[in-house]
């Protein structure tokens, strides 16, 4: 077995355990446990419903955090929860026990902590702003490893070819700090130019990047610029991943089912994180649950 092949295994199998125990019935059907074991959930899916300390009064924001993981499992079945960092209401100790808490009385496992630090990324040309977002990553793998969380993933911004030797330098000083913890760092694919406001390096220089820093991949299927490019981009990522990747709904664009044969073609065991759009609806509830059907029947 390959080195990334056997982390991808483990990777999953460490929730394994809890899916198989605490999976409930999915909407009064009998569900495929070991289906349920190969998906997570992301926080982000339901952003527009989540408390926020910034609106209060919001009589739309419903959603506690901390009862995030509870609700996925109950609803759905699914005991793997994905997080945006931007999500925790604290990062002090008190609050991140309690937050691993509801996720292990939930019977459940983190997948993975999301980065997003705005301009501040290892691709500025800043060496100051490379190195806050190196100090602040770092702080993040020392709360996902506090949290028994595996992976952090990190945007690492635009990779231009004139700062991607740095970019590569600082990601291998992160790589180096997360080792040790357990915590894999991961890069995902994001079909963004330059004229983004926090753009993101297409698949190929994401391909290129692992294999100068020894970081992993989240295949994302949708953020491709066409199926061409889906095909081959998911066939080169998929093995290079930690055992997470990110499932949207967009058939008008391109095939879900498509997208999981290939990840079957290429050997890949690992989880499949539900990120659905604005353009899947009003009710991010029903739009999780439309994701989840499709997986369901494809993996």
């Amino acid at each position: 077995m390959q080195r990334r092949e056997f982390m991808a295994h483990s990777a999953v199998a460490f929730g394994s355990a809890a899916v198989l125990a605490g999976a409930g019935k999915l909407w009064g059907q009998a569900p495929d446990a070991a289906k349920l074991s190969r998906i997570a959930v992301m926080s982000r899916c339901f952003k527009s419903v989540l408390k926020n300390p910034a609106s209060p009064d919001d009589p739309n924001r419903t959603l506690d955090i901390l009862d995030f993981p509870a609700m996925v499992a109950e609803r759905y079945g699914v005991h793997h929860v994905e997080f945006q960092h931007t999500d925790f209401a604290s990062t002090e100790p008190e609050f991140l026990e309690d937050f691993r808490s509801r996720v292990q009385k939930a019977k459940s496992q983190m997948n993975q902590i999301n980065l997003e630090f705005g301009p501040i990324t290892v691709s500025s040309p800043d060496p100051i702003l490379r190195l806050e977002a190196v100090d602040l990553t770092k702080r993040w793998v020392e709360h996902a490893s506090r949290l028994g969380c595996p992976r952090v993933m990190v945007n690492p911004g635009w990779l231009a070819a004139e700062t991607r030797p740095a970019a590569i330098e600082a990601l291998k000083a992160i790589d180096r700090f997360a080792k040790p913890k357990s915590v894999f760092i991961t890069l995902e694919n994001k079909d963004e130019g330059p004229s983004a406001n926090y753009p993101r390096a297409p698949w190929e220089v994401i391909v290129e990047v692992i294999h100068a820093t020894g970081l992993w991949a989240n295949p994302d299927v949708g953020n491709f610029p066409d199926n061409e490019a889906r095909a081959a981009g998911l066939r080169a990522l998929y093995p290079l991943s930690s055992g997470s990747s990110h499932c949207h709904y967009n058939p008008e664009k391109y095939s879900e089912a498509e997208a999981i044969r290939i990840s079957k073609e290429v050997g890949y065991k690992g989880l499949f994180s539900i990120e659905s759009e604005t353009n899947n609806g009003p009710d991010p509830y029903a739009a999780v649950q439309t994701i989840l059907d499709e997986l369901l029947r494809d993996i």
